[in-house]
């Protein structure tokens, strides 16, 4: 149960960091674009690599993940980028999609038992 909440705090946080660095970057710089992309990816690699490491993922860490790889602001596909970042991007996108939908869900601990 503690890894499930680690992970799924880890992924909300996630979360909040692209929200945080979108709501802060409305001008349209493409640069700034590009380095933001880049860090989510690296961020989504990052959590993929822990959420190997777990057998089942928590409903809410599944949630969080599904939100932050459905994010248009930082999805090359959607924001435009160097095309090594696309690539990377779009493994990081489909390693999380994949271990999301193939990890069984965390039901959490049973009361009583």
């Amino acid at each position: 149960m503690r890894k499930g909440f680690v992970i799924a705090a880890l992924a909300a946080l996630i979360v909040a960091s692209v929200i945080g660095t979108v709501s802060g970057t409305m001008t349209g710089l493409g640069a700034y674009k590009e380095q933001r992309v880049l860090t989510t990816t690296v961020q989504m690699e990052r959590l993929a690599t822990k959420l190997e490491h777990v057998r089942k993922i928590t409903p809410e860490t599944k949630l969080e993940v599904t939100r932050l790889t459905l994010d248009p602001f930082s999805d090359c596909a959607q924001t435009g980028c160097r095309t090594t970042l696309e690539l990377r991007n779009r493994a990081a996108r489909e390693r999380l999609q994949t271990l999301v939908t193939s990890s069984p869900v965390f039901a959490g601990p049973t009361v009583g038992r």
